[in-house]
């Protein structure tokens, strides 16, 4: 495994040692290391970024690479410094000595190239050059002996990650620090636009009163089956485009975050999918054997076979009916929560320009989708009526607002978002596929009206993906210094 190590440490007085390696190494004394970049211009400059952290291991990686083709800087001062403890205090105390060293001429710092190795030493600065004809450049770190380090650099060390973090231990773990300088300005939370861009997604669930046009409930009447078939063929493409576009692409790398091995992300991120979509099912067998079993038994008793078969259908009929009920409402109060988590993070995290791409493309989304939810409930094997189905629709909608608020006032890890995708992409996959697409296939339908259908798909499907034009995600940094993921 290729461990990245970024170029960061100084030069000045150091000793020259051989460690491991036939590049030149700068000793430490024994102490915690403290790295310190720092900045290096002709005029003295403060260091952008300066970071403690615990160094238990021998040796450690610190990489740069190229972004976009190029390095951020061809060359930085990098000051490294040994500390007694990993802490916010230690480092602040090193705080004049690594910005009084960072701000070192370039000429007079020790020049470090790839493989070179750096040791913690004080009143020492290392400019890193970086090889222009290779993608990363490779430092290793000499830590024997040294609990901690603390850095301060010229440049902020994430300038120049491209595929990997800037340091990492022997065995290719990200390695965070535990304090930063500067610090982070007070944070204040945007509830205004984040509560704002939640109600105005809450308020598309009322999209469905189209349907109650009296043209369009016309042609509902006139052209049931034709009806029904094009709805139900609109409603399959929007959500199975939302759950394979959105949903379930976007809980893999969420999910991702809070595992390493690839088998621990595959059956969480898999299970997940395949409780969504047997929660349909199990809604079926409850309420067959809860709501509706105690009376088709009584009406059996009193009745003859043939109404014995017809309470036997009327149970059938329950059954379909709560199924698609809490397949609908559930999947959708899921999704919607998560489109909550996804506002709010990216109105916190990235500000409110971004905001406001991010509930753009809510917007446009939710818009079939809530139709598609709406048509669902209004057909006759759901029967919930059509004011019924307005205000359940409504109410499903308001995990929007939910998840806002819960992103703004607690911690939501991105692992336990993804699996709520997962989970809400595989109630999708159920509807859609046993409730919707069949009766794109009754044989009622004439061959124009089966093709309408098929259109009806398309246009459901499209709508979905066009939100995937100019898609980009947001990655705000996370208090424990850490990613959380922004969409």
């Amino acid at each position: 495994m290729v461990v990245s190590t970024s170029a960061i440490f100084g030069r000045a007085s150091c000793e020259l040692v051989t460690f491991r390696s036939r590049a030149p190494v700068l000793t430490m004394t024994p102490c915690r290391f403290a790295v310190c970049c720092f900045t290096t211009v002709a005029s003295a400059a403060a260091y952008e970024w300066a970071g403690i952290f615990q160094t238990p291991q021998d040796e450690y990686m610190w990489t740069a690479q190229k972004v976009d083709g190029n390095y951020a800087d061809p060359a930085m001062n990098l000051v490294v410094l040994p500390a007694s403890r990993s802490t916010a205090t230690e480092l602040d105390s090193l705080k004049a000595e690594g910005e009084r060293l960072v701000n070192t001429n370039s000429s007079v710092c020790t020049s470090v190239t790839f493989g070179d190795v750096i040791t913690p030493q004080k009143d020492t600065c290392y400019s890193l050059k970086f090889d222009m004809n290779l993608w990363q450049t490779l430092y290793r770190m000499n830590t024997k002996g040294v609990a901690a380090v603390a850095f301060f650099a010229e440049h902020v060390p994430t300038e120049f990650e491209n595929t990997a973090h800037y340091l990492k231990d022997s065995t290719g773990e990200d390695i965070e620090p535990d304090a930063e300088l500067p610090l982070p300005p007070a944070e204040t939370k945007p509830w205004g636009p984040v509560i704002g861009a939640a109600i105005i997604t809450n308020l598309i669930t009322f999209v469905g009163v189209v349907l109650l046009v009296p043209a369009i409930a016309r042609l509902q009447s006139m052209y049931p089956v034709a009806f029904t078939g094009i709805i139900s063929g609109f409603a399959a493409g929007a959500l199975l485009s939302c759950a394979c576009f959105l949903l379930l692409f976007e809980a893999t790398h969420l999910v991702a975050v809070g595992w390493k091995k690839e088998v621990d992300i595959l059956w969480r991120w898999g299970t997940m999918i395949l409780a969504g979509f047997i929660l349909p099912t199990i809604v079926h067998s409850v309420t067959g054997l809860v709501v509706a079993r105690e009376k088709s038994n009584k009406d059996q008793q009193d009745a003859g076979d043939g109404q014995a078969e017809e309470a036997g259908q009327e149970l059938v009929n329950i059954q379909t009916r709560y199924r698609l009920i809490g397949g609908v409402l559930v999947g959708d109060f899921f999704h919607n929560l998560c489109d909550g988590f996804f506002v709010g993070a990216a109105f916190s995290g990235c500000g409110d320009s971004f905001g406001w791409k991010v509930a753009l493309a809510t917007f446009l989304h939710e818009l079939p989708q809530e139709l598609a939810d709406f048509a669902i409930l209004i057909s006759p094997e759901a029967g919930l009526g059509r004011f019924k189905a307005l205000v359940a629709n409504f109410i499903s909608g308001m995990g929007v607002l939910l998840g806002a608020l819960i992103v703004l006032a607690a911690e939501v890890s991105d692992s336990d978002t993804g699996l709520l995708l997962a989970f809400g992409g595989g109630v999708y996959l159920h509807v859609a596929a046993t409730e919707c697409m069949p009766k794109i296939y009754n044989t009622d339908l004439t061959v124009v009206e089966s093709f309408v259908c098929l259109g009806a798909f398309i246009i459901g499907a499209v709508l979905i993906g066009l939100i995937l034009i100019d898609h980009e995600h947001c990655v705000p940094a996370a208090s424990n210094g850490g990613h959380a993921h922004g969409h």
